[in-house]
């Protein structure tokens, strides 16, 4: 999927990305946030990964004007330099200190559970066998319950751990935000890109459970709908401007 071409004598800006990558939405938001028109250039080819990113082997990538850049919290960063306006960090040195602390738990712990996902999915022998009935794993059958999804084989029981533990994280983030509109401050900053990114991945169903479970937290449904918003309002804005330039 591509976004509009960059208007006439603005930079030419392509982010590189996977089908389904919360890093690249994370810097997705960012650019849109900023007012930044793009280029979206899709491929889950190993070998155009490679091409893209042969140094970090890994996406998102951003390119600007012919320079590329890997880690999206380094892009970010790098947006935000060439482009001060709105700011993605607290002028108050404590505050932006906190706000990417939590940004880089949220990325952390995405990359964390979901490669604990992927891995929990992994055909194991004794797979199909039933569940374990060690204390461990009654927890995790009340999980499924709480889920509407008894675990039928250890393969369930696996997965439905990791999924457990995705809720746990997503209540850690309604109690983080509280009854503010955004994390850390009154305007949105690389704290609420990174944790927007990962929310709209899982409600897009990434991995199984998360939708409904963000659907079932309001402060977070909130926090979505505040975000997409907010970028709206950028976008038409920016529309509104090249028509009327």
């Amino acid at each position: 999927m591509a976004e509009p071409a960059p208007r006439t004598g603005k930079p030419l800006i392509r982010l590189y990305t996977q089908t389904v990558n919360p890093f690249s939405e994370k810097v997705a938001a960012a650019l849109a946030l900023k007012g930044l028109r793009y280029e979206r250039v899709v491929s889950d080819q190993p070998e155009d990964v490679t091409r893209w990113s042969p140094i970090a082997r890994t996406l998102p990538v951003l390119e600007i004007d012919g320079r590329r850049k890997a880690d999206s919290l380094a892009i970010v960063a790098w947006i935000d330099g060439l482009h001060p306006d709105p700011p993605l960090y607290s002028p108050e040195p404590r505050t932006a200190i906190a706000q990417k602390n939590l940004a880089e738990w949220s990325d952390g712990s995405f990359a964390w559970y979901w490669n604990r996902w992927r891995t929990a999915r992994y055909p194991r022998p004794g797979d199909e066998e039933p569940p374990d009935e060690s204390p461990i794993a009654r927890l995790w059958d009340r999980v499924g319950r709480r889920l509407g999804r008894n675990p039928r084989t250890r393969a369930d029981q696996r997965e439905l751990e990791v999924i457990g533990e995705i809720q746990d994280r997503l209540s850690d983030l309604v109690g983080f935000l509280g009854a503010r509109p955004f994390f850390h401050a009154q305007e949105p900053s690389i704290a609420d890109l990174s944790i927007y990114s990962m929310l709209i991945v899982l409600r897009a169903g990434a991995i199984p459970g998360c939708a409904d479970a963000i659907a079932e937290r309001p402060t977070l449904t909130a926090f979505i709908d505040r975000m997409a918003a907010r970028i709206a309002a950028v976008e038409a804005r920016g529309t509104f401007e090249e028509e009327t330039g």
